[in-house]
């Protein structure tokens, strides 16, 4: 198939897996389905043989999933709120934040180990399950992310803060922490589908392996560094969504 059809079945993975979820109404089946499902589209097109191909593909995949809760949240925020695990935690959290500026997510003492943490479990995930169990923990927390950016946008609409709120709700740093994940998922997949016959021997070469795992590791380290510069901003441009929303 040619990168276009590819990129197509990435979007209604991620498409239909979380219509699908939303509509079954069960937390725990929601990052199953979308998680799974791009596991095996990424174990297809690992077996063809090329990593940065399917490393490309899968980001288009999680931008689109995270595009699909976003707009699932608008249409249906109390179905949203309810099947998405950790949602109304997550988004509390942080609109408790932007409205006040103090919170764990501009406090590198308490955000760095939570970031560390979560990319020791994903990746402990990623090997010992040539990538699925990654997947879905992956998906999960690209779920509830993706709702509290749909909380805030709805939070501002009709008012001169929802462009503001479109373009950076999405903080830059979770940008850069989901790209990383995306990247070691692929790359941790590959041992043990290599063992199976699930890798294509042009995905093993070891040059471009090394390559993309600097890549992710500077794209972890990215995410801590600009969220220990921008995140004091974020309250100032984003606060006035929590204020008026009241």
């Amino acid at each position: 198939m040619n990168g276009a059809t590819e990129a197509l079945l990435a979007t209604l993975a991620a498409a239909a897996g979380a219509a699908t979820g939303f509509a079954l109404n069960l937390p725990l089946v929601l990052p199953a389905l979308t998680g799974l499902s791009a596991w095996l589209l990424m174990r297809r097109w690992l077996r063809a043989g090329d990593r940065s191909r399917t490393i490309f593909l899968m980001l288009w995949w999680a931008a689109c999933l995270a595009g699909a809760c976003i707009a699932l949240t608008l249409l249906w925020p109390e179905r949203a709120r309810a099947v998405i695990l950790n949602a109304s935690a997550y988004s509390d959290e942080m609109r408790a934040w932007l409205a006040t500026g103090a919170g764990r997510e501009s406090t590198p003492s308490q955000f760095v180990p939570q970031h560390l943490l979560h990319a020791a479990i994903f990746c402990l995930l990623s090997v010992m399950t040539a990538g699925a169990a990654g997947l879905v923990m992956g998906a999960a927390l690209l779920h509830y992310m993706s709702f509290y950016v749909g909380d805030l946008i709805a939070s501002c609409q009709g008012r001169p803060e929802a462009g503001l709120a479109i373009m950076l709700a999405w903080n830059p740093w979770s940008m850069v922490r989901v790209a990383s994940f995306i990247i070691l998922g692929v790359l941790l997949s590959e041992p043990l589908m290599a063992r199976i016959g699930r890798v294509g021997a042009p995905a093993l070469d070891g040059a471009g392996r090394r390559r993309w795992l600097l890549i992710a590791l500077c794209g972890l380290a990215l995410d801590l560094a600009l969220k220990t510069v921008l995140a004091p901003l974020w309250p100032a441009l984003l606060g006035g969504c929590i204020a008026e929303s009241g």
